[in-house]
């Protein structure tokens, strides 16, 4: 026994080959398993970790070659916040009518250009101002802007927003009168030319058509039914109208007005009588001032022309007056 023992070394006992029934590699399905689940603990832990930090964390989520590997190629399910990472990935919709940045960023780059980091997002036209579009967007940081366009009809043509300046009038426009032109500037540069008159009750000085008005109520000029001037109104003629006059070439035309309560006196039958004395009156004070009688023409209208109501004693108080026209045009 001691020979047999001797005549075999154990080196050869241990050393035998194995029979064929048994598998020298079946320790490696147990290794690849516990690598797998090593690999796929490792993607959730940092999957986790990175969920809530934003889209732009989604986006590299969802997006990492192991996530598509474990999930397309190991069979392995993800746990459910990265499955609605996933899911917000995969249906994030893109404007009508406008390009993904991500699909700028790739042609960019096939046509060897450098691509931006980040894209300027497009512009989108509303075609109503008071229509809001809700635009959906995956990424929160991105605002898209929006180009507003008139609220009325965008088919109206181009020419109703264009003013075209041309040395011709428009069509069916009658050109104004050159004439009629240098006459408004003369009344105008009349009537800053006026001198400065001192406020007094009863008087005003207006423009009218035919040039400039001067108003004078009679209680300034004349005692109560006469047509001989005060001193006061002497005063006033020969001064300051006799400068207006001077000032202004045309035609002065003097008229005289009354109120309607009837009048007849010895030397004054009518109120026609009456006005047109006045009314000559100061004509020939404005003579006696230096005016040329060519100028001046008196015109006596009685009540034909009343300015206020004669029922109340201020409407006859002011319809008894003496107008002064002095004509530019």
């Amino acid at each position: 026994m001691i020979d047999e023992h001797r005549g075999r070394g154990r080196h050869d006992d241990l050393m035998r080959p194995l029979p064929p029934d048994e598998d020298a590699s079946g320790w490696m399905v147990s290794y690849i398993d516990v690598m797998t689940l090593l690999v796929a603990l490792l993607v959730l832990i940092i999957t986790l970790s990175e969920v809530g930090k934003g889209d732009g964390a989604e986006d590299a989520v969802a997006e990492s070659p192991s996530i598509l590997a474990v999930q397309g190629n190991l069979g392995v399910p993800l746990p459910e916040p990265l499955q609605q990472v996933l899911k917000r990935r995969r249906i994030k919709p893109v404007p009508n009518g406008t390009l993904s940045p991500r699909a700028i960023s790739a042609a960019l780059g096939v046509a060897g250009l450098p691509a931006s980091r980040k894209t300027p997002p497009p512009m989108l036209a509303l075609p109503d101002i008071a229509t809001i579009i809700d635009v959906p967007s995956g990424d929160a940081a991105i605002d898209w802007p929006r180009l507003v366009m008139p609220a009325d009809d965008p088919a109206r043509p181009l020419a109703d927003y264009l003013l075209v300046l041309t040395d011709r009038p428009p069509v069916g426009v009658e050109e104004l009168d050159p004439g009629a032109i240098g006459g408004a500037r003369r009344v105008a540069e009349s009537l800053q030319s006026i001198p400065y008159l001192e406020d007094l009750e009863g008087m005003e000085v207006s423009r009218i058509p035919e040039g400039i008005r001067l108003r004078v109520e009679d209680r300034l000029l004349f005692p109560t039914a006469e047509a001989e001037l005060t001193e006061e109104g002497r005063t006033l003629v020969m001064e300051r109208l006799r400068e207006m006059v001077e000032r202004h070439p045309g035609e002065v035309a003097v008229e005289g007005h009354s109120d309607s309560q009837p009048i007849n006196t010895e030397r004054f039958p009518s109120n026609w009588a009456l006005s047109s004395a006045r009314a000559i009156a100061i004509v020939e004070a404005l003579v006696e001032a230096g005016i040329a009688p060519s100028r001046l023409r008196a015109v006596g209208l009685a009540d034909t022309r009343p300015l206020a109501s004669n029922a109340s004693a201020e409407g006859r108080a002011r319809n008894r007056r003496v107008e002064v026209v002095i004509q530019t045009r």
